[in-house]
C-alpha cells in the first residue's frame, strides 16, 4: 500500500474524506441498478432468483441483464464466468476446463469492463485488461449485472459491456446471518476428490445502524488436461520430386504441420479468498462503508509431452518435407497436406513444471450523504492490486538419439502418424526410453512477475427535480491512476552433460485420449521425471541461476481524468404512455507513459520512454417506453471506448532468431483506443409474472481496432527480418440480434407446475478487416461467435429444485496472426451441466452438481478445420456438498 499512500490521487482522496466525512456517499456503478435495491430482498430458490433478476431488468433505465443469487453461496453456477454465459450476448473462454474470461456482443474479453461494486479491477491474470473470474468465488457474489448500454456516470472502458459483480453487505440482511458449506469435488480424469469450504458471518447492532460481514472460502481443485497440439502450419511449394499423386501440381503451395505435441498434465489450484465489509448508517441521511475483497490463488502445473518437429522449411537452409521416393503425398482442396511419407523428423521427450501465485486485493471506502430532500453527495476511494508471481517455471528437453521417418495422414480432423526408425519397416514407439540414451537433457527456466495497480477517486453530486419531464440531474468526476508492469528472468537452455533421459525412467504414459476422437492420434512415451533430474543436477553443482532479460520488461502508466453530466427524465407521451430514461455526456482525458528497453541488432539495449495523450467525448442516451402495462420498448445510442491492452502499449523491443529469420517484437505506445458508436433497440413483453419474451437488435460502428501486424523485409546484410507490432486497423462493424424467453409453468396441474424454462439465442456478425502484408482477411472481431444459445429446463417444488442447462457457441476468431502467421479459430463448443438441491430442514440443504456431462472438448484450428491447432480434454466433474445456515 506504500505507493497508494504516496500517490497524488490518494492524497486528494484522503483530503476530501478528512474534510467532509459526513458527505461521503456510495458511488457504485449506478446504471440505475442500485445495489441496495438489488439486495434488500432475500430470495431463495430458482424461481425467486429468476423473478428478482427479471424485475431488476424490467425497471432498469438502460439495456441490462441481471443474475441474482438464490441465497448465500447459491449463484446459479458455481463459477462466476459460467453463470454469466447464461446471459444473452455473453460468451466465455475457458481455462483448464473452467470459465475464466467473458466476451459480450462480439468483442474480445479485454474490451469488456469488469467492476466489483462499481470499481474497475486490476488484473494480472493476463498481460492485457481482461479479468479472469477464477479470482472470485461464487459464494461471495449476490448479483451480477451485465450493462449493455452505458450511462454518462459510468466509468468508460467497455465497448462490449460493463459487467458489475455485486458482493454482500451486512445491512442487506434482515438480521444476523451465518452460513457454512462443505463440498467434495470429484474429477473423472484425475480420479481425485478434493475439498471446498466456505463460511459467512454477518452481524448487526441492535438498532441496525452498523453491520460487519466476513466471508471466507478455501478450495483445492486438481484439473487434468489431455491435449493434442499442432504447433503451427507452414507453407511449402510442390516440387517434382515430391511425388504428389493427388490434389497438387508442381509449383503449387501447400501447408504442412510444423510440430505436433502429445501432452498430458495436471493443474492444482489452491484458492483462499474472502470479503470483509463494514457498513454504518447512523441516520437516514448518511451511510458509510468499507468493502474489501482478497484472493490468494496458487496454481501448480505439472506436464509431460512428446513432441515431433517436422523438417524445417523456412530461412536459407531449406530442407524437403516429403521424402524423395514418396508416391502417397496428398494435398486437399484447401492446400493442406493430408498424407505423406516424411523423413528427418526430430523427436523430443519433454516436461514442464510451474508454480505461480496470484494475489488480488480490492478495497473501496465510500459513503452517501443526503444534504437535503433535493441534493445528494457521493464519493469513493478505490484501490485494486493484482500480482502474479512465478515461483518456479522449468522445462526440460530430451532429444531422441536419431531422427525418425513418418507415415503421416489425417483421419477426420486428427493427424495419425506411424514412426519408423531409419531403415526399419516396422513401426516403432518414438517415446520408448531406448531412443533417449546418448543426448544430454536440456534445462530452461523462465520467471515472470506481472503487477497491476489501479487507484481511483470519484465523487457525484445529484439533485432531484420536480418537473413534468425531468426528475434528476447529476454531475461527477473521476481521477484514475493505473500502472502495469512485467519483469522477466531467464536461465537459457543448457545441457545436463554426462547424463541422458534413460537414467531417470519413471513409468510410461499410455492410453491417452481414451473415449475421444483424438484417440486415433494417441502415442505412448516415457514420462520425464523433471523433479528427479533437477535434484540430480543440483547435487552435481548445476547452475540454475537466472538472469534479468530487460528487453522483455515493460512498465506502462495511465493517468485518467473524467467528468460527466447526466439528466434523468420520467414523463408521459402519446397521452398516457410512460417514458423514462436518461441522457448525458462524459469527457475523459488519458495520459500514457510507457517505459521499456529497446534491443538493437548488435545486442545493445537502449532505455526508452514514450508518451501519448488522447481525449474522448462520450455522449449517451437511453429510453424505455411502456407501450402497454406489459410491453416495453427500449432504445439506446452511445459513444463508447476501450483502451488498448497495456502490454500493447509497452515501449520494449526484443529480438530473436528463428531459423535464419530475425524476429523483432515490439509494443506501440502511440496506439489509439478502440472507439465505437453503439446502437440498441429492444422489445420486451412481460406476459406473466416472472415471464418475458424479448427481442433485441444491436449495432456497433467501430472506428478502429488493434491487432498484431507482421511485416517482412531484408536488412543491409541480406538477413530476412520480420517485425511484429500492434497497430490500429481500419473501421469495422459488429451487429447482431438477441431473443430470450423465460417462463414458469406454475398454472399446470399437479407436479407439473414446478417446471420452467429459460431460453435465449444470439446472432452476431462483423466485417472486421485484418490486413497483413497487403492481404486483406475478413474474419470478424476476435471473440465473436456468429451463433450462441442457452437452454435451461428447471424444476422446483417444495424443498427440491434442479436445473439442466446447455450452453453453445459457434466457432470464433482467436488470433488473426498467430504462430507462423496462422489465423487461429476456436471451434464450436457446447456444454451440458446439471444441478440439484434439497432442503433437508429449514437450515440444512444438500447440493449436487455435474459439470460437462457430454464430455465436451475444446478445439482450436488454423484457418481450416482440418488444420489442428489444439485439442483439449478435461472430462466430467461432480460436486456434492452440505450447507447449514442460521
Amino acid at each position: 500500500m506504500t505507493s497508494f499512500r504516496k500517490s497524488a490521487i490518494s492524497l486528494a482522496c484522503l483530503s476530501v474524506l478528512a474534510g467532509g466525512t459526513s458527505q461521503i456517499a456510495v458511488a457504485a456503478e449506478k446504471a440505475d441498478v442500485n445495489k441496495q435495491e438489488m439486495e434488500v430482498i432475500e430470495v431463495r430458490g430458482i424461481k425467486s432468483s429468476l423473478k428478482k433478476s427479471l424485475d431488476d431488468k424490467r425497471f432498469a433505465d438502460q439495456v441490462a441483464d441481471m443474475i441474482s443469487a438464490e441465497d448465500i453461496g447459491k449463484l446459479p453456477d458455481e463459477n462466476v464466468a459460467d453463470a454469466l454465459q447464461r446471459v444473452t450476448g455473453v460468451t466465455i473462454s475457458r481455462s483448464d476446463g473452467e470459465g475464466s474470461t467473458v466476451s459480450v456482443r462480439g468483442v474480445a474479453p479485454g474490451l469488456t469492463q469488469i467492476t466489483v461494486n462499481g470499481q474497475g479491477q486490476a488484473s494480472a491474470a493476463g498481460e492485457g485488461r481482461e479479468f479472469s473470474f477464477d479470482a472470485i468465488s461464487s459464494e461471495n457474489v449476490s448479483a451480477l449485472q451485465v450493462i449493455k448500454s452505458p450511462t454518462a456516470d459510468m466509468e468508460e472502458g467497455g465497448i462490449g459491456a460493463t459487467v458489475n459483480v455485486v458482493t454482500r453487505r451486512a445491512l442487506d440482511f434482515k438480521g444476523d446471518k451465518t452460513k457454512i458449506s462443505a463440498f467434495a469435488d470429484y474429477s473423472e480424469l484425475t480420479n481425485k476428490t478434493e475439498p471446498r469450504l466456505s463460511g459467512l458471518v454477518s452481524r448487526q447492532n441492535e438498532d441496525k445502524t452498523f453491520g460487519v460481514l466476513l466471508s471466507a472460502n478455501h478450495t483445492v481443485r486438481t484439473l487434468q488436461e489431455d491435449a493434442l497440439r499442432g504447433w503451427g502450419w507452414r507453407e511449402n511449394t510442390v516440387e517434382a520430386k515430391d511425388g504428389v499423386v493427388e490434389g497438387g501440381e508442381v509449383g503449387d503451395e501447400y501447408s504442412y504441420l510444423n510440430r505436433i505435441r502429445y501432452q498430458t498434465g495436471t493443474t492444482e489450484r489452491t484458492r483462499t479468498d474472502g470479503t470483509l465489509s463494514f457498513q454504518w448508517q447512523p441516520t437516514d441521511a448518511l451511510e458509510l462503508y468499507w468493502d474489501t475483497l482478497y484472493s490468494h490463488l496458487v496454481q501448480v502445473r505439472d506436464e509431460t509431452f512428446l513432441e515431433t518437429r517436422f523438417p524445417v522449411n523456412t530461412g536459407k537452409n531449406k530442407s524437403k518435407v516429403i521424402k524423395d521416393n514418396s508416391d502417397s503425398a496428398v494435398i486437399n482442396e484447401n492446400g493442406t497436406l493430408v498424407a505423406a511419407r516424411i523423413s528427418d523428423a526430430q523427436l523430443f521427450n519433454n516436461a514442464w513444471y510451474s508454480k505461480e501465485t496470484t494475489k488480488t486485493v480490492t478495497s473501496t471506502l465510500g459513503g452517501e450523504y443526503n444534504i437535503n430532500d433535493d441534493w445528494q453527495l457521493s464519493s469513493e476511494i478505490g484501490y485494486s492490486h493484482s500480482l502474479r508471481h512465478t515461483d518456479d517455471n522449468a522445462t526440460s528437453f530430451a532429444q531422441a538419439d536419431n531422427a525418425f521417418e513418418m507415415d503421416y495422414h489425417l483421419e477426420g480432423r486428427f493427424p495419425v502418424i506411424d514412426y519408423y526408425f531409419p531403415g526399419d519397416d516396422i513401426p516403432d514407439n518414438p517415446g520408448d526410453i531406448q531412443f533417449y540414451t546418448t543426448k544430454a537433457p536440456t534445462f530452461r527456466v523462465q520467471l515472470y512477475d506481472i503487477e497491476d495497480t489501479k487507484e481511483t477517486f470519484k465523487f457525484d453530486l445529484q439533485r432531484a427535480i420536480d418537473h413534468d419531464i425531468f426528475n434528476g440531474i447529476s454531475f461527477g468526476a473521476l481521477i484514475k491512476h493505473q500502472n502495469k508492469s512485467r519483469i522477466k528472468f531467464e536461465h537459457v537452455n543448457s545441457p545436463f552433460n554426462g547424463h541422458s533421459l534413460s537414467e531417470f525412467a519413471d513409468g510410461n504414459i499410455t492410453g491417452l485420449y481414451d473415449g475421444s476422437d483424438a484417440q486415433v492420434s494417441s502415442q505412448s512415451w516415457a514420462k520425464t521425471p523433471l523433479k528427479a533430474m533437477r535434484e540430480a543436477a543440483l547435487a552435481e553443482g548445476f547452475d540454475f541461476s537466472v538472469e534479468h532479460v530487460p528487453s522483455f520488461d515493460y512498465d506502462v502508466t495511465e493517468n485518467t481524468q473524467g467528468a460527466y453530466v447526466r439528466v434523468d427524465y420520467d414523463t408521459q407521451v402519446f397521452g398516457d404512455k410512460a417514458l423514462r430514461g436518461n441522457f448525458g455526456v462524459r469527457y475523459v482525458n488519458t495520459d500514457v507513459e510507457s517505459l521499456g528497453s529497446t534491443e538493437e541488432l548488435d545486442g545493445s539495449l537502449t532505455e526508452r520512454k514514450v508518451t501519448n495523450n488522447y481525449a474522448d467525448v462520450l455522449p449517451s442516451f437511453n429510453l424505455a417506453l411502456e407501450l402497454t402495462d406489459d410491453l416495453l420498448l427500449r432504445g439506446a445510442v452511445a459513444k463508447v471506448m476501450s483502451r488498448p491492452s497495456l502490454v500493447d502499449l509497452s515501449a520494449h523491443q526484443a529480438i530473436s532468431n528463428s531459423e535464419d529469420i530475425i524476429i523483432i517484437r515490439q509494443g506501440n505506445a502511440k496506439l489509439d483506443p478502440y472507439r465505437a458508436t453503439a446502437y440498441d433497440l429492444s422489445l420486451e413483453w412481460y406476459f406473466k409474472e416472472a415471464s418475458v419474451l424479448s427481442a433485441a437488435l444491436f449495432y456497433k460502428d467501430v472506428d478502429s481496432f488493434i491487432f498484431d501486424l507482421r511485416s517482412t523485409s531484408v536488412d543491409d546484410q541480406g538477413n530476412d527480418v520480420e517485425v511484429i507490432a500492434p497497430t490500429n486497423g481500419v473501421g469495422a462493424t459488429v451487429k447482431g440480434a438477441e431473443i430470450a424467453l423465460q417462463h414458469q409453468f406454475d398454472y399446470l396441474p399437479g407436479f407439473l407446475d414446478g417446471f420452467g424454462i429459460n431460453l435465449n439465442y444470439t446472432y452476431q456478425d462483423s466485417d472486421a478487416n485484418f490486413s497483413r502484408e497487403g492481404v486483406a482477411n475478413n474474419f470478424g472481431m476476435p471473440g465473436l461467435s456468429k451463433n450462441s444459445y442457452n437452454a435451461a429446463l428447471y424444476y422446483e417444488k417444495y424443498d427440491f429444485s434442479s436445473r439442466l442447462a446447455y450452453n453453445y457457441r459457434s466457432k470464433f476468431l482467436i488470433e488473426p496472426s498467430g504462430r507462423q502467421e496462422d489465423v487461429v479459430f476456436g471451434d464450436a463448443y457446447g456444454q451440458l451441466d446439471f444441478t440439484a438441491s434439497y432442503d433437508i430442514t429449514k437450515n440444512l440443504s444438500v447440493t449436487f452438481n455435474a459439470i460437462n456431462l457430454t464430455n465436451a472438448e475444446q478445439r482450436q484450428f488454423a484457418e481450416f478445420e482440418e488444420r489442428l491447432y489444439e485439442n483439449y480434454i478435461y472430462g466430467r466433474r461432480y460436486h456434492l456438498g452440505l450447507s447449514y445456515s442460521f
